[in-house]
């Protein structure tokens, strides 16, 4: 079966609805950036979430970062109806994350937080980031790793473990549901997929568990985990990544040319008709501000 688009995932997983986790997620991404990219929220530039849902990690860096120009883009009609409703200062469009509705370099920081495995075409999504990135602009990018044992949107041991078709059976018969819809991937696939798009990677996932307090990660296990890690050997603790459930990564856009060939523009590739405008949160309608970026 070829993989396709959960429209309706916002109103199946009510996870994704808990505000407060999703303010826990915001919470360990801006601290991550803060981190990686000194000075980042008192720049006067543009940001988009990929993936945004209901918007409340939108919106979070909208109201926390007044300089910045945020929109959420996401291709669940409900959760964008959702965000547009209940937002105050972020901006919204329905779009594909796989053709993003924009032009290149229109962006100067990206967050894609756990959507990968949701897209049909990851790798294609990783392009599209490149695209719209700017040269020397920054992406906060996380999402599951395949080979960790317990596969966090079901909670069943070893399910991306199998090949697709034991998968589908598992879940059919254990989450009622008619196929295993997520598409994981490996810490070295992912790794390998984004210097063949000429990113920069710099891997946070071990730094997370360093100080999980400095990131906003809470738990009642963050004390013992954090003693485990800081006692390994330095040069050791990079290779968690390759255990650990989730990645949490700062990938780059060189500001120099990329010698590869650079992925082709989404516009070659039909940008759909539906993903034209963005909207303020809010009351409907209304720019930007500004001419040019975003087009």
């Amino acid at each position: 079966m070829g993989m396709k688009y959960q429209r309706d995932y916002w109103s199946k997983w009510e996870r994704v609805k808990d505000p407060y986790l999703r303010q826990r997620k915001a919470w360990k991404i801006q601290a991550v950036l803060e981190e990686a990219v000194p000075g980042i929220a008192h720049w006067d530039g543009w940001a988009l979430d990929i993936g945004c849902s209901t918007g409340r990690i939108t919106e979070h860096f909208a109201q926390l970062w007044p300089d910045w120009h945020v929109i959420g883009v996401d291709i669940d009609e409900d959760a964008l109806h959702w965000a547009i409703a209940h937002r105050q200062s972020a901006y919204f469009c329905f779009g594909d994350a796989m053709y993003l509705p924009f032009p290149d370099g229109s962006f100067d920081l990206i967050i894609c937080a756990q959507v990968y495995e949701h897209v049909p075409n990851w790798r294609r999504l990783l392009q599209e980031i490149h695209r719209v990135l700017r040269p020397g602009g920054v992406c906060f990018f996380s999402g599951p790793n395949r080979w960790f044992p317990i596969e966090e949107h079901y909670g069943i041991p070893f399910l991306s473990w199998f090949p697709r078709f034991i998968a589908d059976l598992i879940v059919r018969l254990v989450a009622n549901v008619p196929f295993y819809y997520e598409n994981l991937v490996s810490w070295w696939t992912l790794r390998r997929a984004l210097q063949d798009c000429g990113f920069q990677i710099e891997d946070y996932t071990y730094r997370l568990l360093e100080n999980p307090s400095r990131f906003r990660i809470e738990g009642w296990w963050t004390g013992w985990i954090s003693r485990c890690v800081q006692g390994l050997p330095k040069r050791f603790r990079r290779s968690l990544t390759l255990f650990l459930p989730n990645f949490n990564l700062i990938i780059r856009k060189p500001s120099l040319p990329f010698k590869a060939t650079p992925p082709a523009p989404s516009s070659d590739r039909g940008v759909p008709p539906a993903a034209g405008g963005c909207r303020q949160s809010g009351p409907p309608g209304g720019q930007t501000g500004r001419s040019g970026r975003p087009g």
